[in-house]
């Protein structure tokens, strides 16, 4: 009788209800002033289902689509706890029209790749499931809504699936970082104290997840997956008309089983026995969280709150740049911010941050202190507030010239999270002028005021991490409550002329044309080159990348260098100028810098604009021209990197970042971990003496691409990169370049010093690398892909042994006989034994059957889309182009790319797997708990062997 009643019912709705914006369409922007979006069409079903479409162009010829629904971990009982996270699961294992996992092979086969483009979340107020589909035609379409409808409305929970997706949601629940688990609880319990988010992890206990029933778990999703709890958001390169028309026929029909339910109770905040606590974990920072805290309150999103949300903003930024100017002067504490949010049905707080050094909590709390006091005793100068106007300026204009190429993914998620933050968006035009409107009413006073509101509420309440148990807690925090303001800094203006001068202006001697790639390589008297493509894919964006030397490539591979702190070399400042000055110069302009090492490269980078071209590479040019070596900023750096150390071994996943990359290059020192003992030996001087020689050798290559001129960028580069004296050339030594994966069989395994239920697991097998066999380079691509489908499959839907199994098939252009064909894994100690045997009984398989059609199909084509669209974003063609001036084999690299993955056939990957695969012993790595389960975390050294 019920499914005659829906069908009837959304007959009726096909018949009589056009396909145009039905019911309420005014949902949105009810009981705001703001201008509303004209781009985007509202509406309401009869069932009270919303809706929201807009046509976007990018990426061409896709459609994002959140299916958000208004329940989630708040909405639970107690008994319930986990179980709006555990229904999530369950949508996808069945339905009445589709079978367990057809959802996900049928978006599969469509080109989504499950993970990055179907995925879902839940959260304390929503769920929230994501397609970002890699088709607009309107079969594409009406599939998927079909899919996503019968999972909001006719999901089975089959009891027979419900235990292997319950191994799945514990393998989530179990892989979270002790640490993080432990700090989560105490903060929920002494900031939140009262509310229902004090006891409401998303993820739930261990108790209420093993407790659940297929029928209560379906109980749940009846109570709260209802149609007038459901917004359907539709994005894309589609017709809103058919978005429209294809929300009506699939969600016309769904009606709510039984009554509508009350809202939850959310609680109020209630006063605690003591307003501190302590937790120690072994290995951990000293890490203080400081909290206030005020209820929830629901507000229209209007101007006048917008002008409240502006000032409260500035206040942080302001507090915020003092406390990182303290931290830059040799303060106690090595970071410290204040932050907050106004969290929907839960509350609105501020909390400060403060990482101390070296065990000085007690000094780095009261130095944060101070700059608070200082803070609220005397409104902030108007050069203060101008400044940090300026930056939101800039972000401001910036929006304004990307918003006609914004992606369809963001503007999905911008409505989820205005819907649960009870916001509005606007244009960015709209925004932009809004901004400019409330601008000149952020007067000192104004925000001093806004400064006190930060502090207002329940509270100071504070959670001390430490590595150790701390006293004395209570008596900290009131002391520091005591310190007296702390001195402002003076004010100071910086400009580019305050860069020294480059030399004169370069001379071009070549230009080459690409022609079908669009791309242009100009050659300059000094040596240096550019690279450049002109893009409409972001519009007003503009990235350069600087890339010299011979990057790890050129390093020794037999000792450890501080290549490791190439990241701060981005921060040292330039020439004069420290960071500090750094920030004053890019005050209102859009510049960035940047640094990394790469295999073959040492690489310095900006983001910019056209306008800003200029000087964003006359500002790189003098970084390598004129080096700054900040020996503050050194000191601060290493000392994060001991604070932090003991942390890469507490969990499963973190000891295996820090040992998989040492392990898979067969113990190159370029790749090895750095030890404790490596950085407390560490100079400034050793860090200056390894990197001065580095920025200052290899003809640079520069590559440019964006929305920006050729003849523009030329003319920069003339004035800059092409004006620095011609540099000496960079190249490996032969012997550094035979990089090879592990031996056949070796296997390595480490400890790890948290929840003795983890472990991770990985296998692989040893490939190549080069650029002259590229088309079997990328069959070991798709045969890892093949292997993560095929590993989520058994390993994950029908054993319930793991919650994100991985494929990999990765090589290098660098290293030719570097490469690795794999597979890993989160997982329990005691089923470790089971990934291997599946991993291996999968890549055996593989190379003896070619795969079904089918089965193809869903590891290809999501790799097509994925290629597609990373081929129209400038990141992709920064990426790509590296090395085009010196490499013209890189250029066919990227030519082939598309037509050699259009073409690939699954006799070519069992072929591949056969012929450097199937011959070779695998290698493993595990890493198992130090503890035996139940024990407390205890301070040990790390074990870790390879064999």
């Amino acid at each position: 009788m019920k499914l005659i009643h829906r069908f009837l019912l959304a007959l009726l709705i096909l018949l009589s209800a056009p396909a145009a914006a039905a019911g309420d369409t005014g949902w949105f922007y009810r009981g705001s002033d703001i201008a509303p979006d004209p781009a985007w069409t509202f509406g309401t079903l009869p069932n009270g289902v919303r809706y929201a479409v807009r046509r976007n162009a990018l990426p061409q010829g896709q459609v994002s689509i959140r299916l958000r629904i208004d329940a989630g971990s708040l909405h639970e009982t107690d008994q319930e706890r986990g179980w709006a996270h555990f229904v999530e699961h369950m949508v996808f294992r069945g339905t009445a029209g589709f079978k367990d996992g057809e959802a996900r092979q049928t978006w599969q086969r469509l080109g989504a790749n499950f993970g990055s483009d179907t995925n879902a979340t839940t959260q304390p107020t929503q769920t929230v499931y994501q397609l970002d589909l890699p088709k607009n035609d309107e079969a594409s379409l009406d599939l998927s809504l079909r899919v996503l409808a019968e999972m909001a409305d006719k999901a089975l929970f089959d009891p027979a699936l419900v235990e292997p997706e319950r191994g799945v949601v514990l393998s989530e629940y179990g892989r979270r970082p002790e640490i993080s688990v432990k700090l989560g609880e105490q903060t929920r319990q002494l900031f939140f104290g009262g509310l229902k988010f004090a006891d409401r992890d998303t993820i739930g206990t261990e108790s209420t997840l093993k407790a659940a029933t297929a029928a209560g778990l379906k109980a749940f999703y009846e109570r709260w997956y209802r149609p007038e709890r459901a917004t359907l958001i539709l994005v894309g390169d589609a017709d809103p008309k058919l978005l429209e028309t294809l929300v009506a026929r699939h969600f016309g029909g769904w009606t709510g089983t039984g009554p509508a339910p009350a809202e939850p109770d959310i609680g109020m905040i209630r006063e605690v026995p003591e307003r501190t606590a302590a937790l120690a974990y072994p290995g951990s920072p000293y890490f203080a969280t400081v909290s206030w805290v005020r209820p929830y309150r629901q507000l229209p999103h209007t101007k006048a709150r917008e002008q409240d949300e502006l000032a409260e903003a500035l206040a942080k930024r302001i507090v915020n740049r003092r406390l990182e100017g303290k931290a830059r002067d040799g303060a106690d504490f090595l970071n410290a911010q204040i932050g907050g949010d106004r969290s929907t049905d839960i509350a609105d707080y501020t909390q400060l941050s403060v990482m101390a050094k070296e065990g000085r909590w007690r000094e780095a709390l009261s130095e944060a202190w101070a700059i608070l006091a200082d803070a609220r005793r005397a409104p902030p100068s108007r050069s203060e507030i101008e400044r940090e106007l300026e930056n939101l300026r800039s972000a401001s204009r910036s929006s304004v010239e990307g918003e006609p190429t914004r992606r369809s993914q963001q503007w999905a998620q911008a409505l989820v999270t205005a819907i649960d933050g009870d916001s509005v968006i606007s244009s960015a035009p709209t925004t932009n002028a809004l901004l400019e409107e409330l601008a000149p009413s952020m007067t000192p006073e104004r925000i001093a005021a806004a400064i006190d509101g930060l502090f207002a509420g329940v509270g100071p309440r504070m959670l001390l991490l430490s590595p150790e148990p701390a006293s004395g807690v209570a008596d900290a925090l009131a002391a520091a409550e005591k310190a007296a303001p702390a001195e402002r800094r003076g004010e100071r203006k910086v400009t580019m002329a305050d860069l020294p001068a480059l030399g004169r202006p370069g001379r071009e001697v070549s230009r080459e044309q690409i022609a079908d790639l669009g791309v242009t390589i100009v050659r300059f008297a000094n040596g240096s080159s550019l690279v450049f493509k002109k893009t409409d894919f972001e519009k007003g964006r503009v990235s350069v990348n600087l890339r010299f030397g011979t990057g790890l490539s050129g390093l020794p591979s037999d000792r450890k260098t501080l290549a490791w702190m190439g990241g701060l070399i981005g921060s040292t400042g330039v020439a004069d100028l420290d960071l500090d000055a750094l920030e004053r110069l890019l005050t209102g302009r859009r510049m960035t810098i940047g640094f990394a090492v790469g295999e073959d490269a040492f690489e310095l980078s900006g983001t910019t604009n056209a306008a800003d071209l200029g000087d964003q590479l006359r500002l790189l040019a003098t970084k390598l021209a004129f080096p700054r070596w900040d020996q503050a900023l050194f000191d601060r750096y290493k000392t994060s990197a001991l604070e932090n150390y003991q942390l890469s071994f507490s969990s499963a996943s973190a000891r295996a970042g820090r040992e998989f990359a040492g392990f898979d290059h067969s113990g190159d020192a370029r790749w090895r971990p750095v030890e404790r003992e490596e950085i407390a030996r560490a100079t400034h001087e050793d860090f200056r003496r390894l990197f001065a020689p580095l920025l200052a050798a290899g003809p640079i290559e520069a590559v440019v691409v964006g929305d920006v001129d050729l003849d523009a960028t030329v003319a920069a580069m003339l004035k800059t990169v092409a004006a620095l004296p011609k540099r000496p050339e960079a190249k490996p030594a032969p012997a550094l370049l035979a990089v090879r994966p592990p031996r056949a069989a070796e296997k390595a395994r480490f400890d790890h010093q948290g929840d003795a239920a983890q472990a991770y697991a990985a296998i692989g097998w040893s490939t190549f690398g080069g650029t002259d066999r590229m088309r079997e380079r990328r069959a070991l691509a798709v045969a890892g892909n093949i292997i993560e489908t095929r590993l989520f499959d058994r390993l994950r839907e029908a054993e319930g042994a793991t919650y994100s199994p991985s494929g990999f098939g990765t090589s290098s252009d660098t290293f030719r006989d570097w490469g690795v064909l794999g597979a890993g894994a989160e997982i329990r100690p005691e089923r470790v034994d089971l990934f291997f045997r599946l991993a291996g009984e999968i890549v055996a398989d593989l190379a003896a059957n070619p795969v079904g059609a089918d089965e193809f199909d869903q590891a290809i084509k999501p790799m097509l889309s994925g290629v597609d669209r990373q081929m129209k974003t400038n990141g992709y063609w920064m990426s790509a182009m590296e090395g085009w001036s010196s490499d013209r084999r890189l250029v066919d690299k990227t030519r082939t790319l598309l037509p050699d993955l259009q073409a690939m056939t699954p006799e070519e990957v069992r072929a591949a797997i056969r012929k450097y695969v199937a011959d070779e012993g695998a290698w493993s790595l595990v890493v198992l708990p130090a503890r035996a389960a139940g024990a407390a975390a205890a301070p040990a050294a790390p074990a870790g062997s390879a064999r």
